[in-house]
């Protein structure tokens, strides 16, 4: 049995994973549809009323400011999400206006790296990398640290969170044993305890103060992802 009192099972990279509990879900493997964050561009055209089309950036608040239009949340949806919002907001002053939103750059990726390592906070990928290298961009680990049980936390598709452990003990004396070969995207948050896994719950209990404020996300907390919702926004 697991330190929660369920049992663990291995994935298919060799690392435990376990089953939903409380507030986190079982983990599983799943390619979301692409969701806007800040520092995206976008262009967005207006084909009823073409000297209203822009080339916008996300801003640093999750929104974007079209002309005729209030500032609309952009954060979060997805492009057909805010081209529908858009036609809504500027159907109030056009007849039918037709808009389409498309990616002229994306922001880049940025996962949290915390617990016991030598620099915690947010980093930038700038290529596949797993938790292993995580850490070493976070400073490596402190004499304190538990490699063992290291936690990777990630968004599910309901919008709750969902967990797994990795084990480094063996990886960081021979890096050719290391076989955690799920790659980690935005969002995701690797956590390394100073004792046992139990420690994210404490973590996460303090989510909101743990993060710096330039790491965008929205996750639902409790059973089923149904018991509240933590936003972590600028």
């Amino acid at each position: 049995m697991g330190r929660y009192g369920h049992s663990g099972f291995p994935s298919a990279s060799g690392a435990t994973v376990i089953p939903a509990l409380g507030q986190f879900q079982q983990w599983m493997e799943w390619e979301p549809e692409y969701r806007l964050v800040p520092g995206d561009q976008l262009d967005i055209v207006v084909g009823s009323a073409p000297e209203l089309s822009r080339t916008l950036t996300v801003g640093p608040d999750g929104r974007v400011v079209m002309p005729m239009s209030p500032p609309i949340m952009a954060a979060g949806r997805t492009f057909t999400d805010l081209q529908n919002a858009l036609m809504i907001e500027l159907g109030k002053q056009l007849r039918d206006p037709r808009i389409s939103v498309t990616p002229r750059a994306y922001a880049p990726e940025q996962i949290y790296v915390g617990g016991e390592v030598g620099q915690a906070g947010t980093y930038t990928l700038s290529d596949r990398i797993g938790a292993l290298e995580a850490i070493f961009m976070a400073g490596g680990l402190r004499p304190t640290a538990q490699s063992r049980e290291i936690a990777v936390l990630r968004r599910a598709p309901n919008g709750g969170m969902m967990l797994r452990t990795v084990n480094l003990r063996d990886g960081l004396r021979n890096i050719s044993v290391y076989n955690d070969n799920v790659q980690l995207r935005r969002g995701d948050i690797v956590f390394v305890p100073a004792s046992t896994i139990a420690e994210v719950g404490r973590f996460v209990q303090n989510f909101r103060n743990a993060l710096p404020i330039d790491f965008n996300l929205s996750y639902q907390f409790g059973a089923n992802g149904g018991n509240g919702t933590t936003v972590i926004t600028p």
